[in-house]
């Protein structure tokens, strides 16, 4: 074989493992969430309506929600949209 079909295998491989092994973050760490500063917890947006909150409530970043504030996700509806833990790049492309 020729070097340049090495090079394009050697590409190809590599593309298809970042498309295909788990780099990317279930929740991204600047989605925007509710906290609720009283109960230390964490509300998807989307959940807001369900979730019995208290009145001293914030919109932090997830990523400050769980690193810096150290709250948690508690309801299920909220525990659906706001995940942790890494997906592969092609199943979150798919996802969205």
């Amino acid at each position: 074989m020729r070097k340049g079909n090495w090079v394009v295998i050697a590409l190809l491989i590599i593309a298809g493992l970042v498309l295909f092994l788990p780099l990317a973050d279930k929740t991204s760490g600047s989605e925007r969430v509710i906290v609720d500063h009283t109960l230390h917890e964490i509300v998807s947006p989307g959940c807001f309506d369900q979730a019995e909150l208290t009145n001293y409530i914030d919109e932090v970043s997830f990523s400050r929600a769980v690193d810096e504030l150290e709250y948690t996700v508690e309801d299920e509806c909220s525990k659906e949209f706001l995940q942790k833990g890494k997906e592969s790049v092609i199943s979150k492309i798919f996802n969205e």
